[in-house]
């Protein structure tokens, strides 16, 4: 089974790792029989639970069950740097945040920092109490955004050593998260199916909610400021649009097993998606990027031609109406006390990130 995946940052080459500890690196092409795989290790018996890329794409970052962080040579194969002790638990999720700057989440709810120049932990936030499931970040502000197991999303600075915000309990496992409309809106997917959907700067609780999937959500990617993409424990992918809330369709699906990740290609041609049934598939998404992109046009070629502005006062309006209903059983809703909860003792669901440098932990 594979629990995660990672993009290289530039070419057609995809890493996975499985729950057998292995790590494959396949160049990918379109056709049957046309991928070739590059490199197969198994530098533990331990499941590898986490990868990303170097922003360079010469290292591969990997993370494992039994809490050690190891750095690959994307082009052997060879471990060059392996931290046996990088936490005291599993870790559950992992995150290139800067150049220099990595994050770990683990079983336990610990999240760390490292500084891939020196490979020492810089930061170490501690607030969570059950697994940290998915992580996002936000390059401008400097901002990690972390979901959590025991149904709270943490907010934090990485220039700071403490924790700014922390959202109230929502009673249900929070499996993965996503920023969208440009740092306005971050989409939180919850094991009861339900997208909750938080305000910036407004962490109390969620200011809307969109209903609809009949499982729970453990992947989101975003496909644009607008639009993510959903991978449900249902097996499907869905398109969602974000404030006014609509299903738009669904891309593909894994039968009915659970789907561990959803992720584009560095040139956004394919969505891939990893599952229970031992596959990584790729889906062609290249209809959803280019008409995306025409939309873009258009409505830049109509503002020039007309003279008109933005409005940041009418874009705030639009976001808290609640979204039309869409097909599939989807639909909305912004009452949050009439959603239905329950605690599950199901355990974390594995993610994956972006890059950082060969160099990790040159100096240990």
């Amino acid at each position: 089974m594979v629990f995660d995946f990672a993009f290289h940052p530039t070419l057609d080459i995809i890493a996975t790792g499985l729950i057998t500890g292995h790590i494959n690196c396949v160049k990918y092409s379109p056709g049957a029989g046309n991928n070739e795989t590059a490199w197969s290790i198994r530098p533990t018996k331990k499941s590898c639970r986490g990868l990303a890329f170097s922003n360079d794409g010469a290292g591969l970052f990997t993370v494992f069950k039994d809490g050690a962080i190891r750095a690959l040579d994307v082009n052997t194969g060879d471990v060059l740097i392996k931290k046996s002790d990088a936490h005291d638990n599993p870790i559950n999720t992992v995150r290139l945040l800067t150049e220099t700057t990595l994050a770990t989440g683990d079983d336990s709810g610990v999240i760390k920092l490292w500084d891939v120049r020196t490979g020492t932990e810089t930061m170490q936030y501690t607030e969570h109490d059950d697994f940290i499931s998915d992580f996002d970040y936000d390059t401008d502000s400097k901002t990690l955004v972390a979901s959590s197991g025991q149904g709270t999303i943490s907010i934090y600075d990485i220039r700071k050593p403490k924790m700014l915000a922390m959202s109230a309990n929502q009673d249900d496992e929070l499996m993965s998260i996503c920023i969208v409309k440009d740092r306005r809106k971050v989409v939180v997917g919850s094991q009861e199916g339900v997208l909750n959907i938080y305000s910036w700067g407004d962490w109390g609780d969620c200011t809307d909610r969109f209903i609809g999937h009949p499982n729970s959500i453990d992947t989101i990617c975003k496909i644009d400021e607008d639009t993510v993409a959903t991978g449900s424990s249902d097996g499907i992918i869905r398109i969602i649009d974000i404030l006014p809330n609509k299903f738009q369709g669904i891309v593909g699906e894994h039968e009915d097993f659970p789907i561990e990740r959803i992720k584009l290609s560095h040139d956004k041609t394919f969505l891939a998606s990893c599952s229970h049934d031992d596959t990584v598939r790729f889906w062609d998404v290249r209809y959803l990027t280019s008409e995306r992109e025409d939309e873009d046009d258009d409505s830049d070629e109509a503002k020039d031609a007309s003279g008109d502005k933005d409005s940041s006062d009418d874009d705030d309006d639009d976001d808290e109406k609640p979204g039309k209903n869409g097909d599939g059983g989807m639909d909305v809703d912004s009452d949050d006390s009439d959603a239905p909860k329950k605690n599950n003792s199901r355990r974390p669901k594995k993610q994956a990130p972006t890059a950082s440098n060969p160099g990790f932990f040159d100096d240990l």
